[in-house]
């Protein structure tokens, strides 16, 4: 695996990600003040989308997503919500339409080697390393820590149910500065 080199404020995420959420897995959710919190913040969705985000701004319009459409939900219980929308609404985009079709006709350990691609290809600095630990758990590590918890777990454990895996769970097993080590797994038929 090519290592990718992108630090700081060259950490670019790419439009089909601001896309699946915004434009459909919140969608009619997205109030007037919402709107106006999320252009302040460098998000106009009166215009059209730029192809890429600086990362930073992303991670702060997800939490002013969370505070908008789950107040006084827990952070993390927002943020797995806020996941599971995310992956319904990137269904409904062109890229993730066909990405989530693939994903039923391949299972879920198949689905586990394409969430390594389809992760690379949502932005410009994504690294991942997989190992496999069984026929249905699997560790990846990633180059990302995100002030976002229960969001990836969430994420990639709805891709799994997409997949079709029988009772899929992701978890945490270690997080540094450098990276977050999770464990996928799910049910054997």
């Amino acid at each position: 695996m090519r290592p990718r080199e992108v630090k700081g404020e060259d950490r670019m995420v790419f439009v089909q990600v601001v896309e699946g959420l915004l434009r459909h897995g919140v969608g009619e959710r997205v109030t007037p003040r919402m709107r106006e919190r999320l252009r302040q913040a460098g998000l106009d969705l009166d215009r059209p989308l730029l192809p890429a985000y600086r990362l930073d701004m992303w991670k702060h319009c997800l939490h002013i997503i969370i505070a908008e459409v789950y107040p006084g939900v827990p952070r993390e219980e927002a943020f797995r919500q806020l996941a599971a929308r995310h992956v319904e609404g990137y269904g409904q985009t062109l890229v993730g339409r066909a990405l989530l079709r693939l994903l039923r006709l391949l299972g879920p350990k198949r689905t586990v080697h394409r969430m390594v691609q389809a992760l690379r290809s949502s932005d410009n600095y994504t690294e991942v390393q997989l190992k496999e630990l069984g026929p249905s758990r699997y560790e990846m590590w990633m180059n990302s820590v995100l002030d976002a918890p229960g969001y990836a777990e969430e994420l990639f454990t709805s891709f799994l149910r997409v997949s079709g895996a029988e009772e899929p769970r992701v978890v945490i097993v270690h997080r540094e500065e450098e990276g977050t080590t999770y464990l996928l797994s799910w049910k054997e038929r």
